[in-house]
C-alpha cells in the first residue's frame, strides 16, 4: 500500500510544475508628485484604486508622500525578478529615485529592470506623456530609453479614443474620450507588441489604454493620458490589474524540490 502511495504521490509531484497558477504579485501606487493632475484628485483616484484592489484581494501599497520615493525605489528592486507579477502605478510623474532624471541613467535603472525580468511586471502610467516626468524632467527620452526604441513619442491632443471588444470586457468603466497623449502603435519596434488595445483611434495607429509587452519581458500600460481630465483613472485601473493578475499565469517555482524532499522523508 505504501509502495502504491508513493508512486501516486510521485506521479502528482511530477505534473504539478506543469500546472500553471495565478499571478500572485503586488501592486505599488505612487502620488507623492503628480503631473498633469492635481495631487488631491489623483490622491482620490488612488484611494479608490486601493478599495477595489483590496476587494480583490490583491495585494497593494500606496506611496502618497515626494519623501516615499526612496521607499517605493526599495519595493522595486524586492520585487523585481520574484516570480510574481508586479505593478507600480504612476500619476504622470517618473521618481528619480527608480529612474535618474535628465536620462542619466539610459541603461540599468531600478526602473528599467523592474520590467526586464520575465515576471513580466508592469508600469501602469495616468495623465501626462509616460514616463516624461515632472517638468519635463526627462521629455521624449524617458519613455524612449525605457523601451529601447529611438524616436517613439506620445503626441497628438484630444485623439478619439473609442473603446474596442475587448477593453469592455477588461474595464466597464471605460468610456470612449480623447486622449492626448496616446500610445503610437505604429512606431513599435524589436520584441514590442501588442497585448491588448483597449481603446483605439480608426486605424489603431493610436491607442489609451493600452498594454504592450517587451516578448516575454515587462509591460507599459498608458492609462487615461489627459491633461487634467476627470476619467475614472482608479477604477479603469484597478479593473485592468484585477484582469491581468487573473489571467496571466506563472510556474511555482521549487515546488518540486521542496517536496521531493519531505516525500523522501516520509520514506
Amino acid at each position: 500500500m505504501r509502495n502504491i502511495f508513493l508512486s501516486l504521490t510521485l506521479i502528482a509531484l511530477i505534473a504539478l510544475p506543469l500546472a500553471p497558477v495565478l499571478a500572485a504579485g503586488e501592486v505599488a501606487i505612487y502620488t507623492g508628485v503628480t503631473q498633469w493632475i492635481g495631487k488631491a484628485p489623483a490622491d482620490e483616484q488612488a484611494e479608490i484604486c486601493v478599495g477595489l484592489l483590496n476587494d480583490a484581494g490583491i495585494a497593494n501599497t500606496w506611496y502618497d508622500a515626494e519623501s516615499d520615493t526612496s521607499d517605493l525605489a526599495a519595493w522595486m528592486e524586492d520585487v523585481t525578478g520574484d516570480g510574481g507579477l508586479d505593478i507600480c502605478v504612476l500619476y504622470g510623474d517618473f521618481p528619480p529615485d527608480i529612474y535618474p532624471q535628465g536620462n542619466t541613467q539610459t541603461d540599468g535603472s531600478i526602473a528599467e529592470t523592474f520590467i526586464e525580468t520575465t515576471d513580466g511586471d508592469v508600469f501602469i502610467n495616468h495623465a501626462d506623456y509616460m514616463f516624461w516626468g515632472l517638468a519635463g524632467r526627462n521629455r521624449e527620452g524617458g519613455l524612449q530609453n525605457m523601451m529601447d526604441i529611438d524616436g517613439i513619442v506620445m503626441w497628438d491632443d484630444n485623439t478619439d479614443m473609442k473603446v474596442t471588444a475587448e477593453g469592455k470586457a477588461i474595464s466597464p468603466s471605460l468610456t470612449d474620450y480623447q486622449s492626448d497623449r496616446p500610445f503610437h502603435t505604429d512606431q513599435l519596434d524589436g520584441d514590442w507588441e501588442i497585448e491588448v488595445s483597449l481603446a483605439q483611434n480608426d486605424d489603431g495607429t493610436r491607442a489609451d489604454p493600452i498594454i504592450v509587452r517587451d516578448g516575454n519581458l515587462g509591460r507599459l500600460i498608458p492609462t487615461i493620458q489627459t491633461n487634467g481630465g476627470d476619467e475614472p483613472k482608479g477604477a479603469i485601473a484597478a479593473e485592468i490589474i484585477t484582469w491581468l493578475m487573473a489571467t496571466t499565469p506563472v510556474e511555482p517555482a521549487g515546488k518540486l524540490s521542496t517536496t521531493w524532499g519531505d516525500l523522501k522523508a516520509v520514506r
